[in-house]
């Protein structure tokens, strides 16, 4: 059972932390052209509770949950950096399609990028395939909600499957960023107050997809199974089709609640797989 002050740290921390960074930011962006850089209150809730439990690491980092910490942190300054520097989303979407690579790159190092023609091949498409799965979410981002939630999904969804899987280190990052994503939505919810920008893309969604990248290739954690939590974000089209099947859960209120419960059932079904059978599909790498 978890302990109050682990609860406190994962789940409580992030979500006050983004809460009120969101809302500093906010006051700031109102008196400069800072409004469409609040969600670097995402990166700052990561932070926060990666901070007190299980720590911050000053040093140079070399454990792969201290270096997403890191990445967090530099993922948030440059997509601040393009938030106030850039306009429109193309600057947005070529770093969304780089940043997996760079996030794997420094996660990995000489593990992936020895040259060997086999650890080259999946850095290459794994990074690939991140890349595109980010970008998208800068398409689905345009309502404030949609591109945040599923992100947070899918880092609730690799957090349980690296629980299930006796990976709990994933947890330590994977918990705090779903929280982080909860915080988020208390602050845009039921009013759309702020804009998801690439300070929250790179720090809090890339962090997901980085996350997901570590479980896949420096993990024993079955890499289909972390596939089918991804595709919570091929799924995302399917939530207009249930909102238009039910009109009453298609209100501004109730969309982004609907939008967790459907790209939650992929996720589910890879943590229930890897409980209770987890040699039952064969994993990709």
């Amino acid at each position: 059972m978890m302990n109050t002050d682990l609860f406190l740290a994962r789940l409580a921390v992030p979500v006050a932390a983004t809460v009120v960074a969101a809302l500093l930011v906010g006051l700031l962006g109102r008196r400069t052209d800072a409004a469409g850089a609040v969600a670097v209150a995402v990166p700052i809730g990561l932070i926060a509770g990666y901070g007190v439990d299980p720590g911050w690491s000053w040093a140079p980092p070399t454990a792969a949950m201290d270096k997403l910490a890191w990445l967090a942190l530099g993922g948030g300054l440059l997509g601040l950096a393009i938030d106030l520097g850039t306009r429109g989303r193309i600057a947005a979407t070529l770093a969304a399609l780089l940043w997996p690579a760079v996030g794997m790159a420094w996660l990995g190092g000489p593990a992936l990028l020895n040259g060997e023609d086999a650890n080259l091949y999946r850095f290459g498409e794994v990074s690939l395939v991140l890349g595109l799965l980010l970008a998208r979410l800068v398409q689905v981002s345009d309502d404030r909600l949609q591109g945040p939630v599923t992100a947070a999904v899918v880092a609730a969804g690799v957090a349980c499957l690296g629980l299930v899987s006796g990976e709990p280190g994933l947890a330590a990052v994977g918990l705090p960023l779903a929280a982080a994503g909860l915080g988020w939505l208390a602050c845009n919810w039921p009013r759309r107050r702020f804009g998801f920008g690439s300070a929250g893309l790179l720090g809090g969604s890339g962090i997901a997809m980085a996350l997901a990248g570590d479980a896949a290739l420096l993990t024993p954690v079955n890499a289909t199974l972390v596939l089918i939590v991804l595709s919570a974000i091929l799924v995302q089209p399917a939530v207009p089709a249930v909102t238009a099947r039910f009109p009453r859960l298609a209100g501004q209120a109730v969309r982004p609640l609907v939008t967790a419960v459907v790209l939650a059932v992929p996720s589910a079904f890879a943590v229930l797989l890897a409980w209770l059978a987890p040699g039952l599909i064969p994993s990709l790498y």
